[in-house]
C-alpha cells in the first residue's frame, strides 16, 4: 500500500481530546492505523477518565477513519528487527514496522521516533 499515512495513537488521542490536527483526520485521504494502536488509545481516554460509551464511539470514529493492519508474521518479524536495532518500545516498534510495511509515512508526536525515517514527527 503506498500513498497513505499511518497515524500514531499520539495523534489520534490529541485529536479527539483536543481537536488538533483536523487536517491530517478529517481528510478523504486514506489513513492506517496499526491496531494496536486501539489499545493504546482507549488506555490513554480511559486515563482521562473518559466514560466507556464515550470512549467506544471515539474508537468507532476512529476505526471508520482508518484502514487497520493486523500485526501479522511479517510485521512482528520486522518489529523485533527495530526492538534490537533501535531500542525503542516494543508496541512503537509494532506501529513503526507496520508503517514501513505499507510504504507509509509515520505521523507521530511521539519522541521515541525522532530520527528514523519514514517518519514526520509533528
Amino acid at each position: 500500500m503506498t500513498d497513505c499515512d499511518l497515524i500514531d495513537s499520539s495523534v489520534w488521542v490529541d485529536y479527539l481530546i483536543n481537536g488538533k490536527h483536523k487536517d491530517l483526520i478529517e481528510t478523504e485521504k486514506k489513513l492506517l492505523l496499526a491496531t494496536i494502536s486501539i489499545i493504546e488509545i482507549i488506555k490513554k481516554l480511559n486515563r482521562l477518565k473518559i466514560p466507556k460509551k464515550e470512549i467506544a464511539q471515539k474508537i468507532a470514529y476512529v476505526k471508520k477513519q482508518s484502514i487497520l493492519v493486523d500485526l501479522d508474521e511479517k510485521i512482528a518479524e520486522k518489529a523485533s528487527e527495530i526492538v534490537i536495532e533501535k531500542e525503542i518500545p516494543l508496541a512503537d516498534s509494532i506501529v513503526y514496522a507496520s508503517a514501513i510495511l505499507n510504504d507509509s509515512i509515520l505521523i507521530t508526536l511521539d519522541n521515541d521516533f525522532r530520527g528514523l525515517d519514514s517518519v514526520k514527527l509533528i
